[in-house]
């Protein structure tokens, strides 16, 4: 019974130790990495956001001034 236990143990470490060995260790982030990294992720969707805003406001200004053609198009023709 002893010996199945000290077995079990010995195997318990080794895996332990093989899982803890591989693999990159945990360093916690310093304030100022925080700081840096929430800086950069705001940034690039802000950029990113700005970008799409524009471009639906550039599509709708075309969208408008093409009805607006349109409706003057169509207006000289039904005056003639």
């Amino acid at each position: 019974m002893k010996k199945g236990i000290m077995l079990a143990i010995a195997a318990g470490g080794l895996f332990t130790f093989g899982l803890t060995s591989c693999g990159e260790q945990f360093t916690p982030m310093t304030e100022e990495q925080i700081n840096a990294k929430v800086e950069e992720l705001y940034n690039e969707q802000k950029d990113a956001k700005l970008q799409e805003l524009s471009a639906a406001c550039q599509a709708k200004a075309e969208a408008e001034a093409n009805a607006k053609f349109e409706e003057m198009k169509s207006a000289a023709t039904a005056s003639k």
